[in-house]
């Protein structure tokens, strides 16, 4: 008797994760809680393997969203989600990364993100208008969230072809790369300092996503000339020549 027992459990067991697998996505998200300002487009799929027409979050918005779920994870007891989006026909973010820790703490790790640098100045308050080009790639080697936004984050973000228009002038600022740190819940996001701007910066993104950022930008002889006509808009100069820079 315990052995059929056994095998009647068993096949009820896998059974009822069938059906869990493929029970379809858009009942699911009924059962999750999800930030007030997420907006979802059409949801199709099952658990097993979604899609997502759209998501947007305040101002930045991600088309084409597909998500397989890792069989073995489960058995695991720990869900493990290959989550790609966007595509070279549609505007807004590209990429790709793996989700797990979704019952206990969401972790992120080998995410790569590629979006145009127009969609980042958004966040931004600047002093003067400023037009941005090309694209920002972000590596994410591991996130772990957090109170605020994080526990862990480590990664880079890469700016290789920078440039800007400012007073109808384009200007190119070469390479410019940032390191991702978190401290004290905020993701922190340091640039490198050897660049043509002579510039250092250090923005943090805290809880809400609120973005604040501070630094110096040192002129010198590689500084564009139109940069150069934007100094008075920063500001004096420090007995040091540096020109604050803060939002």
């Amino acid at each position: 008797m315990s052995k059929w027992f056994k095998i009647s459990a068993a096949f009820i067991g896998v059974y009822l994760l069938c059906l869990l697998i493929l029970m379809p996505a858009n009942i699911v998200l009924q059962w999750v809680s999800l930030p007030s300002k997420l907006q979802l487009g059409t949801v199709s799929g099952s658990i097993w393997h979604s899609q997502i027409s759209m998501a947007k979050y305040e101002k930045l918005s991600v088309s084409n969203i597909d998500i397989k779920l890792n069989a073995l994870s489960l058995f695991l007891l720990d869900p493990q989600f290959e989550l790609s989006f966007g595509g070279a026909l549609v505007s807004g973010p590209e990429g790709q990364a793996t989700i797990d820790g979704l019952l206990t703490v969401p972790r992120v790790s080998n995410g790569i993100m590629s979006l145009r640098a127009s969609n980042i100045t958004p966040y931004l308050n600047l002093p003067i208008p400023v037009k941005v080009h090309d694209f920002i790639d972000i590596q994410v080697d591991e996130f772990i969230a957090g109170k605020a936004i994080c526990q862990t984050l480590s990664g880079k973000i890469a700016w290789k072809k920078a440039s800007v228009t400012v007073l109808e002038q384009k200007v190119n600022l070469g390479k410019l790369s940032t390191d991702l740190s978190c401290q004290q819940g905020d993701a922190i996001l340091t640039l490198d300092e050897k660049n043509d701007l002579g510039l250092s910066f250090t923005a943090a993104i805290g809880q809400g996503f609120t973005a604040t950022g501070d630094g110096y930008l040192t002129p010198n002889n590689n500084t564009p000339e139109a940069i150069q006509q934007v100094l008075p808009f920063l500001g004096k100069p420090d007995n040091q020549g540096r020109y604050r820079l803060r939002f």
